[in-house]
């Protein structure tokens, strides 16, 4: 098949869109000569705008009226694509794909009318299988590189002279980040606990930086509030691709699945995430040691050296002991420490 454009449709997480970056490298490298476009939201622009790989980003507004959504479908018809690569799997994308209309057509596989009228080349996913890996089955070509799994984001000048700003404001010496927020309750770990893992962070030199996103302030400060010693709290709110550069500054990222934590591995810093058994199976490289899982019952990380799993079966339930065991291991692995602890 001869392939001179793609689209890939790529809409929302921020998190999800990081898991995506091994899909656009591992297309750029098997069509190099081709155009690659991604449709995306707003919010999700930020991971792909400065990426090498992708030729236009393409707005798809959050809220769009019927008229708007087939106004878009129409312009980018128009275009031709050769491939279709839907990693969304949500039924306006898969409608999507079909109204744009390419000969090959790609997602992955659900019931109902989607497999049928939408997508020429369903895929089967497994989901115990690690998101960033599955996307790569989309593109179904046998020169795809299945071991190319690295998370890649790029970050401007701007968003590195910002994050430089920051650093030189409120961080002194080396830093810890912690995530302890999410939207959704059950995916975010106890507040106090939290709040003690970054206090023994605090006890190891590793000031604490209580990371989080807009209107998620109440939520960190409560963590705060639980801490017996100071953390970088309040703070002016960095864009994301700033937010992506501080962490590059930081010496590890413990906390809940979430962008912030995705970003970390992109940026190359040790991470402990705090899952919830099945995400742990699909959100996570469970075969790098540099990136640890704590979990709670269920999850089928053994033989994988260095994750826990617990007896818990909520994310609250996972014990303080269970995540500091797992954060001392990666420390071990050689983290920069101050000689004396963050002062309160």
């Amino acid at each position: 098949m001869n392939v001179t454009s793609v689209l890939v449709i790529r809409l929302r997480e921020l998190g999800d869109t990081i898991l995506a970056t091994p899909l656009l490298r591992q297309l750029k490298k098997i069509y190099p000569q081709a155009r690659l476009d991604v449709l995306c939201q707003k919010a999700n622009r930020v991971i792909l705008k400065d990426s090498r790989y992708v030729d236009e980003t393409i707005v798809l507004p959050r809220k769009a009226s019927a008229l708007e959504f087939l106004k878009l479908a129409r312009s980018l018809r128009a275009k031709k694509y050769d491939l279709i690569i839907d990693a969304q799997g949500l039924p306006k994308t898969a409608l999507m794909s079909r109204l744009i209309g390419a000969k090959k057509r790609t997602g992955f596989r659900n019931r109902g009318w989607r497999n049928r009228i939408c997508y020429s080349h369903p895929v089967q996913r497994s989901h115990s299988e690690y998101m960033a890996l599955a996307n790569l089955r989309l593109i179904q070509d046998d020169r795809v590189d299945f071991c190319d799994t690295v998370l890649e984001l790029e970050v401007s000048e701007k968003a590195e002279a910002s994050a430089d700003r920051f650093k030189r404001r409120y961080f002194a010496g080396p830093v810890a980040a912690v995530f302890g927020v999410d939207r959704y309750r059950y995916r975010s770990w106890s507040p106090q606990k939290t709040a003690a893992i970054a206090d023994r962070l605090a006890g190891l030199g590793l000031q604490p930086w209580l990371v989080y996103g807009p209107g998620q302030e109440a939520d960190a400060n409560r963590i705060a509030s639980f801490m017996k010693c100071g953390a970088v709290c309040d703070y002016e709110m960095p864009t994301f691709d700033t937010l992506a550069a501080l962490l590059s500054r930081c010496e590890l990222c413990v906390g809940n699945d979430g962008g912030p934590m995705h970003a970390a591995r992109a940026v190359g810093i040790p991470t402990v995430t705090i899952y919830h058994h099945p995400a742990a199976l699909s959100w996570a490289p469970i075969h790098d040691r540099q990136h640890r899982i704590v979990s709670t019952r269920g999850a089928a990380l053994s033989g994988f050296g260095g994750h826990f799993v617990t007896d818990a079966l909520s994310l609250d339930e996972i014990p303080l002991e269970a995540v500091w065991q797992t954060v001392m291991q990666v420390v071990s692995q050689g983290v920069s420490l101050r000689t004396t602890s963050i002062a309160a």
